[in-house]
């Protein structure tokens, strides 16, 4: 145990805090905060009435610690911290501070594996509903897992793009955006809140979303190519061209990029002509059908 001054105030804080620690149920805390006043004991120079003032306010830490459950448990008789074995009593705090910490982590492992088990039962059985007809009441057992596993990072944007997947646009874009909120660099979730619009034919609302994963995950040659496809549902030509040469400078083996280009480039810079016999000029159509 190294040698650490401690003075008699802050020997009786931590006994102070232990106690609080020990009304929350808080055993790893508590444990160490106790730990830490048994070492102040052993370590500092308190002596007289202080000494004597520490030890009554550490039985009364000792009490706290002995009601809890788990310490009634492992010791029936109760910890006892004896005259003149301090520094034994300080290992035995924190080899017991060590083993309860290990047994608390098994255990939260073990509940957090059987929670997933039981999220993961409800998605199938989710995906089961979507595949026998029953969108409805797919969409209430996603509600109702999106609730219940909250907590769960990343849950939204699994339901969403499981949605996205059904096909159920409409009803993953809540989730989808939700997810958004939560964690705005989401790739998964981003590129499903885009598809989702594109599958609902809400062009401008695609676009919008393809800026805003362009804004978190920055600007990307399948982005670029997706922008120039909705523009060109629009026949925006001159946006067509330009996104998917973006596309194009990032691959150049982009095939479908240098389609678009092709197809958007006679529209912009297509020569005009003048009739024979007039002075108006007359632009040259081309056929731009696929």
């Amino acid at each position: 145990m190294p040698r650490v001054k401690m003075t008699a105030k802050e020997i009786r804080e931590n006994i102070a805090r232990a106690r609080a620690y020990a009304k929350k149920s808080d055993y790893l805390r508590t444990l160490s905060c106790l730990a830490g006043a048994i070492k102040g004991l052993v370590t500092s120079q308190v002596f007289g009435a202080e000494k004597f003032e520490i030890h009554a306010h550490l039985d009364e830490a000792l009490r706290d610690l002995n009601k809890m459950k788990m310490i009634r448990k492992l010791f029936p008789k109760g910890l006892k911290c004896e005259k003149g074995k301090e520094k034994a009593f300080y290992q035995t705090l924190m080899r017991l501070h060590k083993k309860l910490g290990e047994a608390m982590e098994k255990a939260r492992v073990a509940k957090m594996r059987k929670r997933l088990g039981v999220l993961d039962d409800n998605l199938i059985k989710a995906a089961n509903l979507v595949k026998a007809g029953s969108p409805l009441e797919a969409r209430k057992l996603y509600s109702k897992i999106s609730e219940y596993f909250q907590d769960i990072e990343g849950i939204n944007s699994d339901i969403g793009n499981r949605m996205t997947t059904f096909g159920m646009f409409s009803e993953a874009v809540p989730y989808l955006q939700k997810a958004l909120e939560t964690q705005n660099n989401d790739a998964r979730a981003h590129n499903a809140l885009i598809l989702s619009y594109e599958g609902m034919h809400e062009t401008g609302k695609a676009m919008a979303a393809i800026k805003d994963a362009m804004r978190w995950l920055g600007p990307s040659e399948g982005l670029y190519l997706r922008m120039a496809k909705l523009h060109f549902a629009r026949r925006e030509w001159g946006e067509v061209f330009n996104n998917a040469k973006a596309a194009l400078d990032r691959n150049p083996l982009n095939t479908a990029a240098e389609k678009l280009m092709k197809r958007a480039e006679p529209k912009i810079f297509s020569a005009t002509k003048k009739a024979p016999g007039k002075g108006k000029p007359v632009k040259k159509t081309h056929d731009l059908s696929f």
